[in-house]
């Protein structure tokens, strides 16, 4: 392994999280006797175990129909040490010209880049913590332009380059991604030297993609979008300094984010944001999703330039050590069933809404750490807000109901008079 390199995922607290030791023995049962007398399976290493065919020994990949990288002619290696670029572009030419998928069994083959796979192949691994493509170059690991359907499954992705981008998914469509691990190398104690390594781009009206159950660890930006909506599904983000990020500016970015966790810990090396939208943007909708560790959690939009044409946060809760949720720009934002907390040793601004370019939007039963509710001058006038035991319409005071049914907007005059606005049975 690379000196100074970050294969293990950390928590926040920086304990080792390593589920290798967990799949070490499903896969034991697996293999050939010529493996496991090797005593490869049992060794106490970090890094994934290659599995090596004895002479004559059948490929099982080739059983099932699959191209094995390893396998020969091709003859990947696997080994944390040789460079199988030309070795893995000449297993997918032939998996390509045989219609079959791509397989990379367990190991860590070391690349300057993938082939740019075609249409409808799928390319996966013996696990996300068992095979590993190390990214050993600058620039970008995997293209896909003009693609659609493309699907890798169970497998890693290491990032060393401080300049390198893993993905970039340029014009496709319904391209997926399960299982997968996206590592990089960004640390408190690399700061800043990673900042510029990233994860996934999605541009030029790249949609429909999909992210399930993959984690995105130690890059300086997980993933980025400019484009149209695509959807993040029971993935987690962990101690990135920037985890998702909407920019263009150009209307098209968006995201559907639910089940996903944005984690990190409070040192203020390492995370900045979780997820910032930095100008005029599409759909963002987030569902049941966790985010703790981070100066501002959300960034939603840029004051005076533009933000997202509908966000929406359902089921979800948030801590940071600056501000939770900055709403800057945005239109008629909706927030339902949200608790608001703080990190360790902070206290942060629960809700931040720039009452000029977020005038109106929806608070429903928001939960906060700091007291019994949120001050109603928390939100600007055109907002409608139900919380505990009131509700304040947009352009009104609260609403209370008469014992015939009626609902009544309330105000109060300078002097201290209270009067009624009949608003009828609503």
């Amino acid at each position: 392994m690379v000196k100074g390199s970050t294969m293990n995922n950390r928590g926040p607290s920086g304990s080792r999280l390593d589920r290798r030791a967990l799949l070490m023995g499903g896969l034991a049962a697996g293999v050939g006797t010529t493996a496991l007398a090797a005593g490869g399976l049992f060794a106490t290493s970090d890094e994934p175990v290659g599995v090596t065919l004895a002479a004559g020994e059948t490929d099982p990949a080739a059983l099932l129909g699959w191209v094995n990288v390893k396998a020969a002619p091709y003859n990947a290696k696997g080994d944390n040490a040789a460079d199988d670029t030309a070795a893995i572009a000449a297993a997918y030419t032939a998996a390509q010209q045989q219609n079959r998928p791509l397989y990379f069994p367990p190991g860590m083959f070391r690349v300057r880049t993938l082939p740019q796979f075609a249409n409808y192949a799928t390319v996966f691994g013996a696990g996300a913590d068992l095979t590993t493509i190390v990214h050993t170059s600058s620039g970008t690991l995997l293209t896909l332009k003009d693609r659609q359907r493309v699907a890798l499954k169970n497998m890693g992705i290491f990032s060393q380059d401080p300049s390198s981008l893993a993905v970039l998914l340029d014009h496709c469509f319904r391209c997926s991604f399960d299982s997968v691990v996206f590592r990089g190398n960004h640390t408190p104690q690399s700061y800043p030297r990673f900042l510029g390594q990233k994860g996934v781009s999605l541009i030029n009206n790249t949609g429909g993609t999909s992210f399930v159950n993959c984690d995105f660890n130690n890059y300086g930006t997980a993933m980025s979008t400019t484009a149209i909506q695509s959807y993040i599904a029971n993935c987690k983000f962990t101690t990135n300094w920037i985890g998702l990020l909407g920019t263009g500016n150009n209307f098209a970015s968006g995201m559907s984010i639910v089940n996903t966790e944005f984690v990190s810990d409070i040192n203020a090396n390492t995370t900045t944001s979780h997820i910032i939208v930095d100008g005029r943007a599409n759909d963002w909708w987030l569902t049941n999703v966790w985010f703790e560790g981070a100066a501002s959690a959300l960034v939603i939009g840029k004051a005076g330039t533009g933000g997202p044409s509908q966000f929406g946060m359902v089921n979800c809760k948030v801590a940071a050590r600056g501000i939770c949720l900055d709403l800057q720009h945005c239109r008629q934002p909706y927030l339902s069933n949200v608790a608001f907390d703080a990190d360790q040793q902070s206290t942060p601004q629960l809700i931040r809404i720039n009452g000029q370019y977020v005038p109106e939007g929806t608070a429903i039963n928001l939960i906060t750490s700091q007291g019994a509710d949120f001050p109603g001058n928390t939100f600007p006038g055109g907002w409608t807000v139900l919380g505990r035991g009131r509700l304040t319409s947009a352009g009104g005071g609260p609403i209370v109901k008469s014992p015939d049914g009626k609902s009544w907007r309330l105000s109060i005059s300078n002097t201290g008079v209270i009067s009624g606005q009949n608003l009828g049975v609503l």
